[in-house]
């Protein structure tokens, strides 16, 4: 765990000195520390990687800032992982997350590993907004996520196209 914090440093600098956009794009490698005894990248740590391209996106977009100043915290309300291809020792592979739509009082996001045009796995996730007074409304959340959605990643057979 402390390991994944002290990686989110370089991720969270590098997105405060980019300009801002509303998708993030992180290219990875596989490190020896995230591979099972199958010799590939072990699932929990899809998910751990999938967070350090939501944190690029957060500070990246803009939506960090707006949120902080807004006294809110997004959290994860929902998370579904989908495993297409393995990814093996060493080797790279870019992290595409974007913000796709407003479902009532979450936000939907998603995450695609790829490597050259392939989708090796799919994380969606809906964050939920926490403020002083708990959770907020649907009419609470839509005005902080505006500007922030993007349109979906185009795939087609699990092949960006």
């Amino acid at each position: 765990m402390l390991r994944t914090y002290l990686h989110m440093v370089p991720v969270l600098l590098r997105a405060r000195l980019g300009r801002s956009h509303n998708i993030g794009r992180l290219h990875q490698r596989v490190r020896l520390s995230q591979i099972d005894l199958n010799q590939h990248m072990n699932q929990a740590r899809y998910a751990d990687v999938m967070e350090l391209g939501r944190a690029e996106w957060l500070v990246r977009s803009g939506a960090w800032q707006q949120w902080r100043a807004a006294g809110v915290n997004p959290v994860v309300a929902n998370q579904r992982l989908e495993y297409r291809r393995e990814l093996k020792p060493l080797q790279r592979y870019l992290i595409d997350t974007r913000a796709l739509a407003v479902e009532g009082r979450l936000l939907h996001v998603q995450s695609h590993l790829i490597v050259g045009d392939r989708v090796h796995a799919l994380g969606d996730v809906r964050l939920i907004f926490l403020g002083p007074g708990g959770v907020l409304s649907a009419d609470e959340v839509q005005p902080l996520c505006d500007g922030l959605l993007a349109p979906p990643l185009a795939v087609t057979d699990w092949r960006v196209t």
